[in-house]
């Protein structure tokens, strides 16, 4: 019964802290994010999909989808160079990765695409705290 309120305040308190980083981030710090957002949706998906609950499982993959796109529309190629073709190509591979996630493939397309992205976002943590 307490269940359910609690979980939309947390909901709410989560939101506001999210914001609130988004707001008072720097490019690098944006990135960090949207990383974090997008192993969040991926985490998201495989627990929706250990419940069966597919409607919620698709959700949250159509949601990761959106953000590897908004990361990839990110590079700058010009200055870039060849790490900003690597990453679209990576990125490009975790997509296609979300998007064969049906059926009996979903699992292991799904946590193929955590893996991907955890390496990159890994990586990227590491270079902000140099």
């Amino acid at each position: 019964m307490y269940y359910a309120p609690n979980r939309a305040m947390a909901q709410s308190y989560g939101n506001v802290d999210k914001n609130s980083r988004i707001a008072a981030a720097n490019a690098h710090e944006l990135v960090e994010i949207m990383f974090e957002q997008l192993l969040l949706r991926i985490d998201r998906a495989l627990k929706c999909l250990e419940r069966g609950d597919m409607p919620a499982m698709f959700q949250s993959r159509a949601r990761a989808s959106d953000i590897l796109n908004a990361l990839e529309e990110s590079l700058d190629f010009d200055r870039g160079g060849e790490i900003a073709t690597t990453l679209a190509v990576v990125y490009r591979e975790a997509s296609n990765r979300l998007n064969a996630a049906q059926g009996a493939e979903t699992e292991p397309m799904l946590r193929g695409a955590r893996e991907i992205i955890s390496e990159i976002s890994d990586a990227w943590t590491q270079i902000g705290r140099k």
